[in-house]
């Protein structure tokens, strides 16, 4: 079955550690049995942002997702390495998370309003407590606003 994304949920990976999280996600999910993807990985989620802010793609957008229980045909999935329970996102996840819910917007007919925690389908705090319902989206709408101020800045003013 292949997924038709409507909507975007986001996640943390509920760990706070220094270096890469994608390879140690990735034997997580294994050994928990989640399917492999058509790229080759466990990983449940569609994209792992890490710390530094580089993003990893695990899953194709039209590969089923393993990330959110009754919503992984329709949605895609993305992590930010980290705890946010305990801890906020570094500025380049949330610099990343914005540019990546902007180019997924363009490519899908998700409204911005079709952004949410984990939480928001499982009794869980993910994405972290000290992230709001509507932090994901506020990232994304912060980018388009930042990336429309760049644009004007270079319009000619006469």
């Amino acid at each position: 079955m292949h997924n038709k994304p409507t909507q975007i949920i986001v996640h943390h990976d509920g760990v706070s550690r220094d270096g890469p999280s994608f390879g140690i996600i990735n034997e997580y999910h294994r050994t928990r049995g989640f399917p492999i993807s058509s790229l080759g990985y466990y990983v449940g989620y569609h994209f792992l942002i890490e710390r530094d802010g580089q993003l990893k793609a695990a899953r194709l957008l039209t590969d089923e997702g393993a990330h959110t229980k009754g919503q992984n045909f329709n949605s895609i999935g993305i992590c930010l390495a980290g705890n946010f329970d305990v801890e906020m996102p570094t500025v380049e996840q949330k610099w990343r998370l914005g540019e990546l819910i902007s180019v997924l917007l363009l490519a899908f007919p998700i409204a911005d309003t079709d952004i949410y925690p984990h939480r928001h389908y499982a009794e869980k705090s993910c994405y972290g407590d000290k992230l709001s319902d509507t932090w994901a989206r506020r990232v994304y709408l912060e980018h388009e606003h930042a990336r429309i101020e760049s644009v004007l800045a270079q319009l000619p003013t006469n």
